[in-house]
């Protein structure tokens, strides 16, 4: 009697706690347990530099770093005399630079896509080859192009007419304008060939047959069709060029140009650093991003209400330019060689001389590889190829991998939740570079892991910047594989590990194959995180090039520097092209 009372007595779990442990057991799949894990990784990446980023704005500044919560760093920036300045300056510098690119590169898209020009796949190629050419290198070669002291095309151009004045200076809003713009014209590219080659031409066929002109028909047809096309692409080239760093530094601080991502940096530069000041530019840059991006996805939102194929009768006929074919194609070739040959040429012609030289024939007898031999054997620059490569290739496969699971994750096992991990992903895609490396700066300062002056905080900037590719390119490799090839080797037995290696690796190889050269070409490039979180034994190509360009070293070395870094990455944008031409082939 005893025992079956002390048995009735006993506590059991309650009809609630009994179900909520059912159903959160019945949840706690091994596919949501990934989502959970997966989105906890995404969310420290994105949010903790962004935590820090607000922290740190809104902190006093002491000798030991945040201090008590103020408001003053944002009463001295908005303030400041010269923010109505800093703030137009920032928007002309990145409205011009979507224009002239847009311009460039809808041009090169409209005739490649869409006409008979002879040399369209070459220049599909010269587009992807640009991507081996970092813009900081760029930079330099306008500067020992156009500068009005030093610019080799200048002291020509004053020859040749007798001028007293340099007929151009790189050293103006103007110029980088053109600088940046040469630099990005092949994105504009690659974002509009795609919206130009999906265009049914039957409707603005049926706009001439109904008596419409040229103008008409671009203007009430082509154009409002290509309207999303036309709006995601500029707005686009309008964030990055507000986030844009190199230009703005070696072009407009000389000129006292201005912008908000030079600020940025000057702000942390200053003795004693003025964290919270540039907390606060920060932020305000990075509300501009943000309504760029909301403009962006917006205008992007209802894009299938302007599709043209239907799966019926599509046919993507070019137009053919009769006595043009041979003008347009000089036009566009003309175009490739002012934006990336004179370019390249300059940093291959002055790598070989130690002062500025003009090109001449008799400028040959005086070439030497004195500026190699200088590069190839200083110390700090092979330590900055090691850490570059080792960035590129640890920064790509991690973020390959890790976006491929959550892209599956994401489109297929828990659509319901997938959104969670595009929206974590897609973040990065409006904070700017310099804002993420100054970010994660502050977070590692006061979060108690001790990456600070090593190679890793670099890393997880380079991760946290390269998952908005990686899950562009694994997300869209991942929904052309139907989901029954996956169902039926699960109904053969196979677990999900085997599914992964069996079924989606292989049929993703050249998906993923592209996601990590591209990411890894961009991670090699990359310049302004970088400068805020390389230390002593860390730095990386970009940093020592830009070092060695202003500390006023020998020009031809730093050329030098530039040809050694740019070789590989054009041959690793070969491959890149050659995997699009396989897959091309597959399809």
């Amino acid at each position: 009697m005893a025992y079956s009372d002390s048995v009735q007595q006993t506590p059991g779990p309650s009809g609630a706690e009994y179900g909520f442990a059912a159903r959160l057991g019945r949840w706690l799949t091994p596919t949501n347990v990934i989502l959970i894990v997966c989105a906890l990784i995404a969310a420290w990446l994105v949010l903790v530099p962004l935590a820090a980023l607000f922290y740190t704005a809104f902190a006093e500044d002491t000798p030991y770093g945040p201090g008590a919560f103020t408001l003053q760093n944002f009463v001295d920036v908005l303030t400041d005399r010269y923010l109505g300045d800093l703030f137009m300056k920032s928007l002309i510098f990145a409205g011009g630079t979507a224009i002239v690119t847009f311009a460039l590169g809808t041009a090169v898209a409209w005739v490649v896509e869409r006409t008979d020009a002879p040399g369209r796949g070459w220049f599909h190629g010269f587009a992807l080859l640009s991507f081996a050419v970092p813009g900081l290198l760029t930079t330099m070669a306008w500067i020992l192009i156009f500068s009005p002291n030093i610019g080799w095309l200048n002291g020509e151009l004053k020859n040749w007419f007798g001028l007293e004045k340099a007929p151009f200076n790189i050293y103006s809003m103007g110029g980088m304008i053109w600088a940046l713009s040469s630099h990005y014209f092949p994105l504009a590219y690659l974002l509009m060939g795609p919206a130009f080659r999906v265009l049914d031409t039957r409707m603005e066929e049926a706009a001439v047959m109904s008596g419409a002109n040229n103008y008409q028909v671009a203007t009430r047809v082509t154009m409002p069709l290509l309207r999303p096309a036309i709006l995601s692409t500029l707005l686009l080239l309008f964030i990055r060029g507000m986030e844009s760093f190199e230009v703005p530094r070696l072009l407009g601080l000389p000129a006292r140009i201005f912008v908000f991502t030079t600020q940025i940096q000057s702000a942390t530069s200053n003795a004693p650093p003025q964290f919270g000041l540039a907390g606060a530019h920060g932020i305000i840059l990075l509300l501009i991003c943000v309504i760029g991006v909301y403009l962006y996805r917006r205008s992007t939102r209802n894009a299938e209400a302007f599709a043209t194929i239907t799966g019926k009768g599509y046919q993507p006929t070019t137009v053919r330019l009769g006595v043009w074919r041979w003008p347009v194609f000089i036009g566009i070739a003309v175009m490739f060689f002012a934006a990336l040959g004179l370019p390249l040429f300059t940093l291959v012609w002055q790598s070989f001389f130690r002062n500025v030289t003009l090109p001449s024939f008799d400028a040959f007898s005086t070439m030497s590889w004195e500026n190699y031999n200088i590069i190839l054997h200083y110390p700090i620059f092979l330590n900055a190829v090691k850490n570059s490569v080792m960035l590129g290739a640890m920064a790509a496969t991690i973020v390959v991998l890790f976006t491929m699971v959550m892209a599956w994750i994401a489109h297929r096992a828990a659509k319901q939740y997938g959104w969670i991990l595009d929206v974590l992903t897609f973040v990065p895609i409006a904070i700017p570079s310099i804002i993420i490396g100054a970010s994660i700066l502050f977070a590692y300062l006061v979060i108690p892991i001790h990456v600070y002056n090593t190679i890793w905080i670099l890393l997880i900037a380079y991760v946290t910047m390269n998952l908005p590719y990686g899950m562009r390119f694994t997300s869209s490799g991942i929904m052309q594989i139907h989901k029954e090839l996956e169902e039926v080797a699960q109904m053969s037995g196979a677990n999900l590990l085997q599914i992964f290696q069996r079924v989606l690796l292989p049929l993703l190889a050249p998906v993923l194959i592209a996601a990590w050269l591209y990411i890894f070409v961009l991670a090699v490039r990359e310049l302004s995180a970088s400068i805020f979180l390389s230390g002593p034994g860390t730095h990386v190509l970009g940093t020592i090039s830009l070092t060695m360009w202003e500390e006023g070293g020998s020009f031809g070395a730093v050329c030098a520097l530039g040809v050694i870094q740019i070789l590989p990455l054009i041959l690793i944008v070969m491959a890149m092209r050659w995997v699009e031409m396989r897959v091309g082939k597959r399809h």
